[in-house]
């Protein structure tokens, strides 16, 4: 670990936390992928419930994830700001 990426974490302790769920949605996301290998493809009408559910689910990560960069980007500009505060040039 940098002295950059520790005192981000001392600032930002979330940003660890940003890291977990973006890797636990990535891997739900493959996991899904193989279970369902038709799951990206266009909805049918007598398609299983479960793909039907694969694919709300999917979907629903993929907000999260979004989510979750706007939140990581914001944490990034609040952590720039904070350091152009303490440069004593």
């Amino acid at each position: 670990m940098t002295v950059d990426e520790f005192r981000r974490l001392l600032f930002a302790p979330e940003i660890i936390v940003l890291d977990v769920a973006d890797a636990a949605l990535r891997a739900l996301e493959r996991a899904l992928i193989l279970e369902h290998p038709l799951v990206r493809d266009p909805a049918s009408d007598d398609e299983p419930c479960v793909r039907r559910r694969a694919r709300a689910v999917l979907r629903h990560a993929a907000r999260l994830q979004l989510a979750l960069r706007l939140y990581r980007r914001v944490v990034r500009l609040a952590l720039t700001e904070a350091d152009g505060e303490h440069d004593p040039f």
